[in-house]
């Protein structure tokens, strides 16, 4: 078996063992007759969690549960979410916010879906759309306002706040819970609304300083020893979309010694992150493009650990093996072998 093959193996590998793993975290199910059930529930993507529960019990059982077993389930302080009708079909919704108007969420394959109901309406969803049309032969960009009719229904005993829903331009997490809370607090008095969803940002960059060697294999004129290798590394996450995953960019530099002259190179990475999110040791991979200065493409797998110090610091252990590129994105040869140790910043 050649390099590539057990190289394009053990990705296989790797990704079935990640995609196998579990992140078990407090929580609690509410069964079909009202009995609450404290245990452990597995945290996984939106997408996931709109279809299934798996519960973990006190005896370390693991159960399996569909929208149609159970009445809703939460995590402890966190997400939580209830069995809702929507299309004929029973799905987990992220309940986002409860007041006088209750916000819903869920993601499925077609995307992000928005719900809204109210003690005397119905369970409707917050409809959306954007794109490309044709007018007059022209590509017009457009934004649907389904979404402005249909809110300004569910708050008509509040008309001063037709203006703000009128700003609401697309339906999101931020936008509607606060229109829905402001509203609670407008035409309710004495009695607070329940805000269900965690705070988690949009977008968040984990910053790693990172330092180590690198060793060349089989480049011309290259003096065959190791050299310093290091630089810094950011670790882009959007957290709605995934807690494990994310885009891992930087810039790293190396000094390089040729027969001839000594030459400084420049390395971006353009890569792919699992990144386990719990624990004190948590294993990541990373797969993906390293372009240099001067200009060179690179195939780069990168295996390694980070280790939690504190809840702002960890201690990052990185090896990455580089390949010269087939078709792009396919490792042909081996180019560079790396040891990394670094400091991933996380800034709450």
């Amino acid at each position: 078996m050649n390099l590539r093959r057990l190289l394009l193996f053990g990705l296989l590998v790797l990704a079935g063992f990640l995609n196998a793993q579990t992140d078990y975290r407090p929580g609690y199910i509410i069964s079909t007759h009202g009995d609450t059930l404290f245990g452990e529930l597995d945290y996984r993507s939106d997408l996931l969690m709109s279809s299934l529960c798996k519960f973990k019990d006190a005896d370390h059982n693991i159960k399996k549960y569909s929208p149609d077993d159970i009445k809703a389930f939460r995590f402890i302080d966190s997400k939580y979410f209830v069995s809702r009708e929507v299309n004929s079909k029973q799905v987990f919704l992220e309940y986002l916010i409860k007041g006088k108007v209750n916000i819903y969420y869920m993601r499925d394959e077609l995307g992000d879906h928005y719900y809204i109901d109210k003690e005397d309406l119905k369970l409707t969803e917050i409809t959306y759309e954007e794109g490309i049309k044709y007018i007059d032969n022209k590509q017009v960009y457009y934004q649907s306002t389904k979404h402005m009719g249909l809110l300004s229904i569910y708050m008509q005993d509040a008309p001063e706040f037709k203006p703000r829903i009128h700003d609401i331009k697309k339906p999101e997490h931020k936008n509607l819970i606060k229109l829905a809370e402001d509203y609670h607090n407008t035409v309710c008095e004495g009695e607070q609304c329940i805000i269900y969803e965690k705070t988690i940002p949009l977008l968040k960059i984990l910053p790693e300083l990172i330092g180590g060697a690198i060793k060349y294999s089989d480049v011309t004129e290259l003096n065959n020893k190791f050299y310093f290798h290091g630089g810094i590394i950011g670790h882009l996450w959007m957290p709605r979309h995934s807690e494990k995953l994310y885009f891992r960019t930087g810039l790293l530099f190396s000094q390089l010694e040729f027969e001839k002259e000594v030459l400084n190179y420049y390395k971006i990475p353009f890569q792919i992150e699992y990144m386990y999110p719990t624990g004190l040791f948590r294993p990541r991979i990373a797969y993906g493009l390293n372009f240099y200065i001067p200009y060179y493409q690179t195939v780069s797998f990168d295996l390694g650990a980070n280790i939690k110090l504190s809840e702002s610091l960890f201690l990052s252990a990185t090896s990455d093996i580089e390949f010269n590129p087939a078709l792009m994105i396919v490792p042909n040869k081996l180019l560079s072998y790396s040891l990394k140790l670094g400091l991933i910043l996380n800034i709450q």
